[in-house]
């Protein structure tokens, strides 16, 4: 259960948490508002990879799961439509991994220094 409760905080932090941190700058005074600014710092447009890739990646490994739940009539065809879809998910996986910054829910008003 802690694994679990590890990894839905990990998920959290990282990816659904960012405008928390935004709005706890606000609040404090950590940020302040220009009014003269044309645009708002927390539009950001938003990409097509950030809902097709992980929407491409679950399709892929379900596709997977289920060639090898419903077998085909021959043991090369199962073989070939696992492999297809297990390159497809796996690909995809390292898509996401690769670009994974972008992924991230980070704050937009205060950047903080990044020590390296």
């Amino acid at each position: 259960m802690d694994g679990w409760n590890s990894m839905i905080r990990y998920y959290k932090n990282n990816f659904s948490d960012g405008f928390r941190q935004d709005s706890i700058d606000l609040f404090l005074g950590n940020y302040s508002v220009d009014e003269l600014e044309s645009h708002s710092p927390l539009s950001v447009p938003r990409d097509w990879k950030f809902l097709a890739l992980p929407i491409i990646m679950v399709v892929a490994f379900s596709m997977c799961i289920i060639c090898l739940l419903m077998a085909g009539d021959t043991w090369t065809e199962t073989l070939a439509y696992v492999l297809f879809w297990g390159v497809a998910s796996i690909g995809t996986f390292f898509i996401i991994l690769y670009n994974g910054k972008d992924f991230v829910d980070a704050p937009r008003l205060v950047q903080k220094e990044k020590i390296d």
